[in-house]
């Protein structure tokens, strides 16, 4: 990964930026993390996609299905969908401003996190119980709370290109881009569950959805077309929105673009999707992480900018590990996981250190919604000092046909 710059350039005072027409782009200190790292976080899961789509155009059936499930490894173990949930554990431990940015806290990650062991605990006893019930359970849990927490970390960097923007005196985001941006979540979460649950997988009589755990009669496949139109018409609007500012972020166009590639290669065609919208969000997290985890003046000394890498890694080893175990010793790649496999039910140590990783993700999804409230001015000023996007800047200019 190319390293990312250590803070925010900002314009001198006397520097005037020249009138840019509506549609033009900017990318001069507009790059949220680096030039190298926000184009890897789009051009990686976008290549292991195409590498997928590749296998099944021209490659036999079998050695196709082994080569996308291969992919779909990739995406979840190497670029991280899967292990960069430790990191959130590790940024805790090494700048503990970030768990105490707000009253209480602390305590109710703590909480949260336990909680989450007790659900990894049931997990553990369904799977012996009934495992009917635990494939149910652990698809529901992991797809719409997954699901929401990659959208929420889309519409998250999503602002923060926004804030980049700002200290750049771009024009601020109109009042359309700001509806859409808060329409984001809830409206494409509904279209792709919708899509994987509950929508045939092909104009096949009686084909299943693509993820089924026993849902039942499904929606018709004629019913994707009423989805894309969803997809597109909120799309078209997005970009008409973002580009009728004058000068607007060629960064943040370029992410948005692969927001809407991800997502609509995940409702059109759910087996390459499930490659590029993981990839983005593993690699998204480890550069953000990377970020966070950087000394900023007045910090203790605890882990030098040359270790962050190395620990990174060195904490992600233990999931990893499970997932060549899974992935390669007992059951060979798989789409994604759906609960306990069927090789580890011959071990019940495995069992055990498979549902203590499906609570350390929980755990993760719950930590993540608190530190990332940036409703709260406290932490507001804490994240993003990590994120080196707390300098001064210039006041971006009105949104236009603002008063």
């Amino acid at each position: 990964m190319t390293p990312m710059s250590p803070g925010v350039a900002t314009a001198p005072e006397h520097e005037q930026d020249a009138p840019a027409e509506p549609g033009s782009l900017r990318f001069r200190r507009l790059w949220l993390f680096s030039p190298g790292a926000d184009l890897s976080i789009l051009v990686i899961p976008l290549a292991l996609t195409l590498a997928a789509a590749g296998a099944s155009a021209f490659m036999a059936p079998t050695a196709a299905d082994g080569a996308h499930r291969l992919m779909a490894w990739t995406a979840q173990n190497i670029l991280g969908n899967a292990t960069h949930v430790v990191l959130t554990f590790l940024l805790f431990g090494v700048h503990r401003d970030v768990l105490r940015a707000a009253p209480n806290q602390p305590r109710n990650i703590l909480a949260g996190s336990l909680a989450m062991l007790a659900v990894g605990a049931g997990l553990f006893f369904t799977s012996y119980a009934d495992r009917d019930v635990h494939l149910f359970a652990v698809a529901v849990i992991f797809n719409v709370f997954g699901m929401h927490h990659t959208l929420s970390q889309h519409r998250g960097l999503w602002s923060l290109h926004g804030l980049r923007g700002g200290q750049a005196g771009l024009p601020a985001p109109s009042p359309l881009e700001r509806r859409l941006q808060q329409l984001y979540v809830p409206l494409l979460l509904s279209v792709l569950l919708t899509r994987i649950f509950f929508v045939a997988e092909s104009a096949a009589p009686n084909a299943p959805a693509y993820l089924d755990v026993g849902q039942g009669v499904v929606l018709p496949w004629q019913t994707l077309p009423v989805l894309i139109a969803l997809w597109l018409v909120y799309f078209l609007l997005l970009f008409r929105a973002v580009l009728r500012s004058g000068g607007a972020s060629g960064p943040k166009v370029l992410y948005l673009l692969g927001m809407a590639t991800a997502t609509g290669l995940a409702l059109v065609a759910p087996s390459w999707g499930y490659v590029m919208l993981p990839g983005m969000h593993g690699l998204e997290y480890y550069v953000l992480s990377a970020r966070m985890l950087e000394p900023r003046e007045g910090d203790p000394p605890r882990l030098g900018r040359k270790l962050i890498w190395p620990a990174m890694v060195a904490s992600m080893l233990p999931l990893l590990a499970l997932g060549v175990v899974h992935g390669f010793l007992l059951d060979g790649p798989a789409r994604g996981s759906l609960g306990i496999s069927g090789g580890a039910q011959a071990h019940p140590l495995l069992r055990g250190l498979t549902s203590l990783g499906f609570a350390v993700v929980l755990a993760h999804y719950f930590a993540d919604a608190f530190i990332f409230r940036f409703r709260i001015p406290s932490i507001r000023q804490v994240m993003l000092r990590r994120l080196g996007l707390a300098g001064a800047a210039r006041p971006p200019l009105p949104a236009p046909g603002a008063r």
